[in-house]
Parts: structure tokens; C-alpha cells; sequence
């Protein structure tokens, strides 16, 4: 979910982008030097930055109703350094049971111990970071690579992660000072832990 509430228009529209349009689009913005020009109508949309020029189909529909999904109230707040985070998840990932991708995350006060395991080829990882955590001690589980593709894409330097049990879903989001007029946030949902 991503918002900036400084950009005006002359009325309210919106367009879903599919995910390939969307990553080119991302590198020709953190290329550009100049303002980029959105065109749209309902099947196609044109991105125009200088000399660059993005077509491409629309999805059509309209999009879930995704504000309804995210938590209103996670009182377990974790801050972690996203690079030092994202870089763990993905050194631990490597053992992890090839078909589910799945880690786990024991989070207690400034501690994080990130883990998988994979019983077929009797494998298994762990590493811990120090963190700023304000809660009861957790212990949740992800998709390594949903965490990674979530954590490789925000722009902050520090991510805070929202969380009210493992079972429910945790929202990521900037731990950093911020342009009030964006509003970035991301929403991953747990996998059911064996215990």
C-alpha cells in the first residue's frame, strides 16, 4: 500500500498495474531527474519521464478492498535495520525445506534469532540479530521469499514490524522519519507453525 497524498490531480482515479510494468516502471523512476507523466484510460497506461516511455495493459477490475485487512491493532513492535535483516533472512533461507521456503522468527526484548531447517537433507540454519522490541515474546513463522521481496523493496534504512500473534498479520512498515505526505506500508501474513 503506498500513498502520497501530496500529488493532486484534477479527480480521483485509479488503475491496477501488473507486476512486470510495475518493476520496469520502479527503475525508470529511481533513474529519472525529471517529473513523470501518467496517462491512462481504462485499458492502457503510459509513464513518459524525458526521453523514456512506458506503455502497458491495465488489469481490469477493481482492486480489493485491502484497507480492511490491515491490522488496526498490533501491539508488538519490532525495529530492526533492514539490510542487516534482509541479508539474514536470505543466508537462513538457504536451509530452509526447499518446497515451503518457510523460516522462523523467536523474537524476544532486543533480540531476534531467524531459523529454518530442512529434515530431508538434515540441514538447518540460525542467526541472531539484536533489535528494539516492545512486546511479549513471539515466536511466528514466514515464506522466506515473501519477506525478502518485501524487506528488498522499502526504501528505509530501519523497518518496524506490527505484530499481535503468529497467527495473524504483521504490517511492515517504516521505523525512520518520513515525508508525512507518503505512506508506505507492506502486510504479510504468517504460516502455521508445527509445534
Amino acid at each position: 500500500c503506498y500513498t502520497v497524498s501530496s500529488v493532486k490531480g484534477e479527480s480521483k482515479n485509479s488503475f491496477i498495474l501488473h507486476k512486470k510494468p510495475a518493476s520496469i516502471l520502479k527503475n525508470i523512476l529511481a533513474k529519472a531527474e525529471e517529473n513523470t507523466k501518467i496517462e491512462f484510460d481504462h485499458r492502457n497506461a503510459r509513464f513518459t519521464s524525458g526521453n523514456t516511455m512506458l506503455v502497458c495493459r491495465l488489469i481490469e477490475g477493481n482492486y480489493p478492498a485491502y484497507r480492511t485487512v490491515i491490522p488496526k491493532n498490533n501491539p508488538n513492535r519490532l525495529i530492526i535495520g533492514r539490510i542487516d535483516f534482509l541479508n539474514a533472512v536470505r543466508r537462513v533461507a538457504v536451509c530452509s525445506n526447499q518446497s515451503t521456503s518457510h523460516i522462523i522468527l523467536k523474537i524476544s526484548s532486543g533480540k531476534i534469532i531467524i531459523s529454518a531447517e530442512d529434515t530431508s537433507f538434515a540441514i538447518s540454519a540460525y542467526e541472531n540479530l539484536n533489535c528494539q522490541y516492545d512486546g511479549t515474546d513471539i515466536e511466528i513463522g514466514f515464506k522466506a521469499p515473501f519477506l525478502a521481496e518485501i524487506l528488498s523493496n522499502l526504501p528505509y534504512e530501519n523497518v518496524c514490524m506490527c505484530l499481535a500473534d503468529n497467527c495473524r498479520a504483521v504490517l511492515i512498515i517504516s521505523a525512520d522519519e518520513k515525508d508525512p505526505s507518503e505512506d508506505l506500508c507492506a502486510l504479510l501474513m504468517p504460516i502455521m507453525l508445527n509445534v
